[in-house]
């Protein structure tokens, strides 16, 4: 009896293990729906003391919310192809910095951000979706719910930065919100200035995730990853400050309103030593900071279901 257990077990490991290792391509389809949280890296808000480079600048409290739906199709039993649509909204404040500098700048955005990506995934822990099996009293599980992958790709997208009119003496607020973008805060349009940046760009995704098979058609997933661009204007903010009564002229009825946003500066003080950045002798001084694009980062959560392909691939004797 006991000779006959084993020679079961073997023929389930010999001739199972073919149809396992097949078992993927049933589920070759798959879509996900998920939300999760948003971090802006660029110039606006950031940690304690001057800039930094990616998450060593990380806010947390500029974190907005984000939801997302997408498409797999599994290639390997190791790599997949994934398309997703993505709505965030990104933010940023430097009255959330930690360096009195950024502080006395003042300056503030908001944007929501429609993205489309293409990306590969490439699993270091295979997804095997398990297969249960009972011989006389031994339970066992062939395979393992988690998985988790690599991904990488590329992907465009919509963004529209805004900023509320708080306004000052100079220029009286209304409190609206205003699109950044046309208004040319640092001289954009004007003769002998850049011309206005677009709102359309492209990124690239890149990111860690791990998977948790609840049942073999449904799984979460947690994925972390970057965004980087190819613009600095996220935020509106790249170079250096304009010429307010400039910027005023060129805009019109909205003049006060972009001329404001140009320089917001406020007072802040350093101990004995007092800050501020909105005299008119920081005409063509620094603003933002050119040499560095922006960069976003993705949180996500998300439930995913797999579509059963009616073809079998039992193993045939």
């Amino acid at each position: 009896m006991r000779l006959l257990t084993l020679l079961t077990i073997t023929f389930l490991i010999i001739f199972g293990h073919d149809s396992n290792a097949q078992r993927w391509k049933k589920y070759r389809h798959e879509i996900q729906g998920g939300v999760g949280a948003t971090s802006f890296l660029g110039e606006l808000g950031g940690g304690e003391g001057p800039g930094k480079d990616l998450f060593l600048d990380f806010d947390g409290k500029s974190s907005r919310y984000l939801i997302t739906g997408g498409y797999r199709y599994k290639l390997a039993e190791f790599a997949s192809a994934r398309a997703n649509i993505t709505y965030a909204r990104l933010s940023g404040n430097d009255a959330f910095a930690g360096d009195v500098h950024r502080q006395s700048r003042n300056l503030s955005f908001r944007t929501a951000l429609i993205e489309l990506t293409a990306v590969g995934e490439v699993y270091f822990i295979r997804e095997k979706l398990s297969s249960r099996y009972k011989v006389r009293g031994i339970k066992g599980d062939l395979g393992s719910s988690l998985s988790a992958y690599l991904f990488g790709g590329v992907g465009g997208f919509f963004f529209n930065p805004r900023g509320k009119f708080v306004g000052n003496s100079t220029y009286p607020g209304d409190d609206k919100w205003y699109s950044l973008q046309p208004l040319g805060t640092e001289g954009q349009g004007q003769a002998g200035k850049p011309k206005k940046y677009s709102r359309i760009n492209m990124c690239i995704p890149v990111g860690v995730g791990a998977k948790f098979n609840l049942t073999p058609t449904m799984a979460i997933s947690l994925e972390y990853g970057f965004r980087y661009t190819f613009t600095d204007y996220l935020d509106d903010v790249s170079t250096v400050y304009a010429d307010q009564p400039s910027v005023k002229a060129a805009n019109g009825g909205n003049g006060n309103a972009a001329a404001y946003f140009a320089n917001p500066s406020v007072v802040v003080m350093d101990g004995e030593t007092r800050i501020y950045k909105g005299s008119p002798g920081f005409v063509g001084q620094q603003r933002g900071n050119a040499n560095s694009n922006d960069t976003y980062m993705f949180a996500i959560l998300a439930l995913n279901y797999k579509f059963v392909s009616k073809k079998t691939n039992r193993p045939k004797f």
